[in-house]
C-alpha cells in the first residue's frame, strides 16, 4: 500500500533525481529506527543485483541530497534524503495535513510526477479543496465539514514512518518449525 509521502512528499526530489518507480516500493517521512534522520525523506526500494538497478543506486548515492543507506531487511535497501532547501515549507505542511496551502508551484510538481492531468483525480480535488469532495465526505461521515477543512486526514505516522511492521519477511517459509 502506497502511502501519503508518497503522493505529496516524493515529488519533491523529482527535480534533483531521477526517480525509477519500478525499483520504488513506498516513500517515508522517517523511520522509528532512525530517529536521528527526523525530517528527511527515505525511498524504500526493492533490491536487485542487475546493473541497471547498481547503477541506479550509485546514481542515488552520489546526488548531493543523498545522506545514507542501509537495508532494512534482506530483500530491501532504503535510500535517506535530506529535504530539498526550496521544498521545507511543503514537506512542513505536510506533516500538518495542510494540503491544500502548499504553493502552487509544487501541486503543479505532485501532478507532473504522477502524470495527473485530470482535475477531477482525488489528489487534485484534495490540492485544491473542491466541493465535490467535501459533500462526498460529509455524505460519507453524516456530519457538515467547517468551511475550509483540509478534505485529507492528516498523515498516520503510522503509515508515514517505516517500521519493523513494513519489514519483508518470506510468507512462504515459516519462522519456526510448527512441526517439531
Amino acid at each position: 500500500m502506497l502511502n501519503k509521502s508518497f503522493t505529496y512528499i516524493l515529488p519533491m526530489l523529482s527535480p534533483y533525481i531521477l526517480i525509477r518507480k519500478d525499483y520504488l516500493l513506498n516513500s517515508f517521512i522517517g523511520d522509528t529506527e532512525y530517529p536521528e534522520y527526523d525530517n528527511h525523506i527515505f525511498l524504500l526500494h526493492k533490491f536487485q543485483g542487475s546493473k541497471s538497478f547498481l547503477l541506479y543506486e550509485q546514481e542515488l548515492t552520489s546526488n548531493n541530497l543523498f545522506v545514507k543507506s542501509y537495508d532494512p531487511d534482506k530483500h530491501n535497501t532504503m535510500h535517506v534524503f535530506k529535504v530539498p532547501e526550496k521544498y521545507q515549507k511543503e514537506y512542513d505542511l505536510f506533516k500538518q495535513g495542510k494540503y491544500s496551502e502548499v504553493d502552487y508551484e509544487y501541486k503543479v510538481l505532485i501532478f507532473k510526477f504522477h502524470s495527473i492531468i485530470d482535475p477531477e483525480h482525488r489528489v487534485a480535488k484534495v490540492l485544491f479543496k473542491h466541493d465535490d469532495l467535501k459533500e462526498e465526505i460529509e455524505d460519507r461521515i453524516g456530519v457538515v465539514l467547517p468551511q475550509g477543512n483540509e478534505l485529507s486526514s492528516v498523515p498516520d505516522l503510522d503509515v508515514e514512518f517505516f517500521s519493523a511492521k513494513f519489514k519483508n519477511t518470506n510468507p512462504l517459509k515459516p519462522e519456526t518449525k510448527p512441526f517439531d
